[in-house]
């Protein structure tokens, strides 16, 4: 029976909330007024955050970036860069979806290697939204190894 059902692990409410927190630090430390959306592994919002003076909109940017990160399980950048730069049909098939959005700031967020949800970041520039989502990633990763739970 095991060939029937399958079991998908997600990110925790908890840890999505710590994880998010270094995202709002590195935000601010470079000025950006981001907004910041943890997802679970099927793209649906665990938690988000929206720094004061950001876009009203901001956290859909995110959200469709993280959405892009959960399902394809690579960061938005590397996809960019790997993938859509070399193919053009793929590009306009993908780029015509508003669920998602190719540009830097989405990072899966992994456990055993495996995606279990992920983290989108969007209101700066891209590169600047890439580090925010980074750092929420980076301290994912410190809590999936047990340090600073």
């Amino acid at each position: 029976m095991d060939d029937v059902v399958r079991t998908v692990k997600h990110v925790t409410y908890e840890a999505a909330a710590e994880a998010i927190r270094a995202g709002v630090d590195r935000a601010r430390e470079l000025g950006v007024r981001a907004g910041i959306v943890v997802t679970d592994a099927n793209g649906e919002v665990v938690t988000a955050a929206k720094l004061d003076g950001a876009n009203p909109r901001a956290w859909r940017g995110g959200l469709a970036k993280a959405n892009a990160a959960a399902g394809l399980g690579m960061s938005t950048e590397a996809f960019l860069e790997k993938r859509l730069t070399k193919d053009e049909v793929l590009w306009r098939a993908l780029s015509g979806n508003p669920d998602s959005m190719f540009v830097p700031g989405g990072i899966p967020l992994l456990h055993d290697g495996k995606a279990v949800g992920a983290v989108g970041v969007s209101g700066g520039h891209y590169g600047d939204d890439a580090k925010v989502a980074q750092a929420v990633a980076d301290r994912f990763a410190e809590l999936v190894e047990g340090r600073g739970a």
